[in-house]
């Protein structure tokens, strides 16, 4: 079938056979021949964006300064160091006055057609800088979701089926057999193992988004703005050491769009998404959230060009029947995880006690919770939203802006229904996708605006350094294990109160992460607060040992009497009594101790020596030897 005059195939064909300089004014003649929005809407949108950058920096700049966590994806530069703060805001703050940003936008423009017109040798540089970033900052604080739990689990080379029965086949391949190999055959330990995982996936997603860049048909300095945009958000912490399927599924989502629009764009059958698409329902169950996306771009495909054969095309049925079958094969896995364990984050008992679930959707904290969590994710919101509003009935291409928001849609609109345990500031994980494909968006909105108003091209520094001071910021903070852990602590320290399972938990966290540290005093005083909502016996055991390893005994002693209060039998806390009260020279409380402990385990070896070493020539005996 012949390609028709304009047909992007016979575009492709033509360039394939081309030496590379003709590749590259091919290049730069199909991008000038895209339509693109009015120049006085897209100026229009422009300012909007300019102006939503200039409020959102003046933002970040006042909450750096205030007391509270309200806005707690948006105050970084209250706890980062000197050196990344403040200077790096007001770099990306100077690059929104036109005066300092024109000069380089020339240098920029070169920079950006050098990604278009050398795709290879944009990845092999791109990709390295990529997974460099992130092994330069790993994750120190270790606060997000699971990451002590997940890591752990390597560590301990426990049976991921018993820990996490939810995973699916992919993730326990990803996040505990492949670190697992690694640990045994290169010697890495369980954090470096994730870690190299998560270089390798940043260095892909780096190389993607140049690659939807140059897919958009962008030129000049609006390719660095994209690329930018795409790259640099929230999920970027998913990469530093964090073992779940979250951060696959970020790439995945920009990975995805990027085919839909190319398939759109090229008329060739989206093989390659078919395939992604039912690798990822192997990957985690939110995955079904790409479903939309999946929908959408076989019917836009089919309606554009299906009408010239391409459905007759045997790669266009092994695309469409990949996915089909390995829903078909995943679906009872996900439907039974899905009532087993996310319900439960659906209709909490807080959503009852809040009046539903639409009222309990922004109850409370809520309303500045999502705030925080969809700015951190995804930075160039603000700009994006303004300049959407201004142009939204003047875009070129609005079958491309149905597949984004086929993929947006979903995955934000659930997030105001989820409540997950820990709260949104640390449960975040959940929505990384979401953020991802939200940057992904973003970006596509900034390459339409700069597009349709060349005259700003000086605005894509700007728009590119919005995006990725603040991830860096937050890569960077989470880097820092002494500020991060100030930080989270300081989520429940300071207004807004939080919920007494958010506390809990969050206490507990800083508990256990400075008991590891052997930050004993530090460790005792989180589990203290702990156990104001969440008295359990291990944290209560834990406190006691911080306690103890302080050198504070009484305080150790007393935290054994009220773990014994709650559970008589308890080995480790009448061990702990016994122990703690020998230091303090209780000979009482040591023998009744030592004798609980014979009780509960006949011959245990350390109640013995303890009750010689009191002069009790036997077990159970009743006055020292004379």
């Amino acid at each position: 079938m012949s390609a028709r005059p304009g047909d992007p195939r016979r575009s492709a064909a033509r360039m394939r056979g081309a030496s590379k300089p003709a590749r590259a004014a091919a290049t730069a003649e199909r991008a000038a021949a895209l339509p693109a929005m009015p120049e006085g809407v897209a100026t229009r949108a422009c300012w909007a964006a300019l102006a939503a950058l200039v409020l959102m920096a003046a933002l970040r700049a006042g909450l750096g300064a205030t007391h509270g966590m309200a806005a707690w994806g948006l105050n970084t530069l209250r706890f980062l160091p000197p050196a990344p703060g403040w200077p790096l805001w007001a770099l990306a703050s100077a690059a929104l006055i036109p005066a300092l940003a024109r000069p380089l936008a020339a240098p920029l423009a070169r920079l950006g057609d050098t990604l278009v017109d050398a795709p290879w040798r944009a990845t092999l540089i791109a990709a390295p800088i990529g997974a460099g970033v992130v092994l330069a900052l790993p994750d120190r604080v270790r606060f997000v979701g699971d990451f002590l739990l997940r890591q752990g689990t390597v560590e301990e080379a426990g049976k991921p089926g018993l820990l996490f029965p939810q995973a699916l086949p992919l993730d326990v391949f990803l996040h505990v057999t492949l670190p697992t190999q690694l640990i045994d055959g290169l010697g890495f330990d369980a954090n470096s193992a994730a870690r190299a995982v998560g270089a390798v996936e940043a260095a892909v997603l780096a190389a993607l988004s140049i690659r939807f860049a140059r897919t958009l048909g962008v030129r000049g300095a609006t390719v660095v703005a994209v690329a930018a945009i795409a790259w640099w958000s929230g999920a970027l912490s998913m990469f530093t050491g964090y073992s779940k399927a979250f951060a696959e599924l970020s790439v995945l989502s920009l990975a995805l769009v990027w085919l839909a629009i190319r398939a759109l764009r090229t008329g060739a059958p989206p093989l390659a998404f078919g395939i992604l698409f039912g690798l990822s329902l192997t990957l985690h169950r939110s995955a079904i959230g790409f479903a939309p996306l999946g929908i959408a771009t076989w019917a836009l495909w089919g309606r554009e060009h299906g009408a010239s054969g391409a459905w007759k095309r045997p790669a266009t049925w092994i695309a469409l029947a990949i996915p089909i079958a390995m829903f078909g094969l995943m679906v009872p896995k996900l439907v039974a995880t899905f009532l087993r364990w996310d319900a439960i984050h659906l209709t909490p008992a807080e959503v009852k006690l809040e009046g539903g679930p639409l009222r309990a959707a922004f109850y409370g904290n809520r309303p500045a919770d999502l705030a925080s969590l969809l700015l951190m994710l995804a930075p160039l919101l603000p700009a994006a939203l303004a300049a959407l509003a201004i142009s939204a009935r003047a875009l070129p291409r609005k079958r491309e802006a149905l597949l984004l928001a086929a993929l947006v849609v979903p995955l934000v609109g659930v997030i105001p229904f989820l409540h997950p345990a820990q709260g949104m500031f640390r449960d975040w994980d959940d929505f990384a996708c979401a953020g991802a494909a939200t940057a992904a968006a973003c970006a596509w909105m900034a390459g339409e605006s700069l597009r349709g108003a060349p005259r700003f091209s000086w605005l894509a520094l700007g728009l590119a350094l919005a995006a990725a001071v603040p991830s860096f910021q937050w890569l960077v903070l989470q880097s820092d294990l002494d500020r991060g852990l100030k930080r989270v602590e300081a989520i429940v320290a300071e207004p807004p109160p939080r919920t007494d399972t958010e506390r809990g938990n969050t206490w507990d966290f800083l508990g256990i992460r400075n008991f590891r540290l052997q930050r004993w005093e530090a460790s005792a005083t989180a589990f203290a607060h702990a156990a104001e909502t969440a008295p359990s016996p291990r944290i209560l055991h834990q406190w006691a040992v911080a306690e103890t390893e302080e050198g504070h005994y009484p305080a150790a002693q007393k935290i054994y009497r009220r773990m014994l209060e709650k559970s008589p039998d308890d080995l480790n806390a009448w061990s702990g009594l016994a122990a703690v009260s020998s230091q303090l020279g209780d000979t009482t409380t040591t023998r009744e101790a030592a004798l609980q402990m014979l009780r509960l385990q006949p011959g245990e070896p350390n109640a013995t020596l303890l009750l010689r070493g009191l002069g009790y020539g036997a077990p159970g005996g009743s006055a020292p030897h004379r």
